[in-house]
């Protein structure tokens, strides 16, 4: 979860047009509102009364009921009067109440669900489809858990945000093979292009089913695993066999961004080298990302900072194989 008052917005005006549902904001608020858009959901961004834009984002649940919730309560603490919400998740609300402005379900993509109150495109509509796949800690449900903001380039850029929810994970390979069927199913109603985004179990059932052909664009995998920690480990040597196994057994096509931090407890050691020696003798093309500086532990991904520094250049890779700083 991240809280931050994005910055300040000079002459801050509201002008709600008569042929717009949607309220149009000062450049400077542009500005603050463009920054919003790459924050992960459950996301809300206010106007305050003493001229600035906040936002509130990360928020799990099944409706960003607790994001608007903190968030109004977080805004009004600091500019010292009531503030009003501008949009919730991809929502611009144009003085709508939050709620009313939900908007309609969308169908199932075999095991996908659409994110939460999220404005989705459609197949035709969308530039593509982007799959998060959550972590996973055992005996605790993360269907409701928020996706990292590795996904806001995409979704700024026309993609449409399913998820990829497994309550309890008992079977890696049915797992891995349901997600094939629904990239497949995905590709066959018209997405032009599906990337598969993960962290920790998520990233891993993401690799596994590129592994087993599913037809994906690019896949972006963050501290992959599925083992638990090494303290916990009866065998060390499976996790990093396994791993070798679902590396060496993706063929080219997908563009991949493999990311592993310093001092992760559930990282065995020595993946990052068995994925650049695999992606070489494959001819994969891919982008990997070992213990880059100032991230460290299993979840460094989950602030928010290292999508600010790498959200960008990831996406450039993965949608035209451009490899700029810092992903260089």
């Amino acid at each position: 979860m991240r809280l931050k008052a994005i910055c300040s917005v000079a002459a801050l005006a509201t002008v709600i047009a008569a042929s717009s549902a949607s309220a149009q904001l000062s450049a400077d608020a542009q500005r603050s509102y463009e920054a919003y858009q790459l924050l992960a959901p459950h996301r809300v961004f206010m106007l305050g009364a003493d001229g600035k834009g906040y936002s509130w984002s990360g928020s799990p649940g099944t409706d960003p009921s607790a994001a608007v919730e903190r968030g109004l309560k977080y805004c009004e603490e600091r500019s010292k009067a009531k503030c009003t919400l501008y949009a919730v998740n991809n929502i611009v609300l144009g003085g709508r109440d939050w709620k009313a402005a939900a908007p309609p379900p969308f169908p199932e993509i075999g095991r996908l669900r659409a994110e939460p109150y999220w404005d989705t495109k459609g197949p035709q509509a969308a530039a593509g489809l982007i799959v998060w796949s959550h972590g996973y800690m055992e005996g605790h449900d993360a269907t409701a858990s928020a996706p990292q903001a590795q996904v806001a380039n995409f979704t700024m850029n026309g993609y449409d945000l399913y998820r990829f929810d497994r309550q309890w994970i008992r079977d890696w390979p049915g797992d891995a093979t349901a997600l094939v069927d629904a990239v497949r199913k995905a590709k066959a109603m018209g997405y032009r292009r599906v990337i598969l985004a993960g962290q920790s179990a998520g990233a891993w059932v993401s690799m596994a089913a590129t592994m087993r052909g599913a037809p994906v664009d690019g896949v972006i995998s963050v501290s992959a695993a599925h083992h638990g920690e090494v303290k916990k480990m009866t065998d060390v040597s499976r996790a990093r066999s396994e791993w070798q196994q679902v590396v060496r057994g993706i063929k080219p096509g997908a563009r991949l961004v493999v990311v592993n931090f310093a001092d992760d407890t559930y990282d065995v050691g020595g993946r990052m080298d068995d994925a650049r020696a695999a992606f070489a003798a494959s001819g994969v093309d891919a982008v990997i990302l070992s213990n880059p500086e100032g991230f460290s532990g299993h979840g460094a991904a989950g602030s928010g900072a290292f999508a600010r520094k790498y959200g960008s250049c990831i996406y450039g890779f993965i949608e035209t194989g451009t490899r700029s700083p810092p992903c260089s």
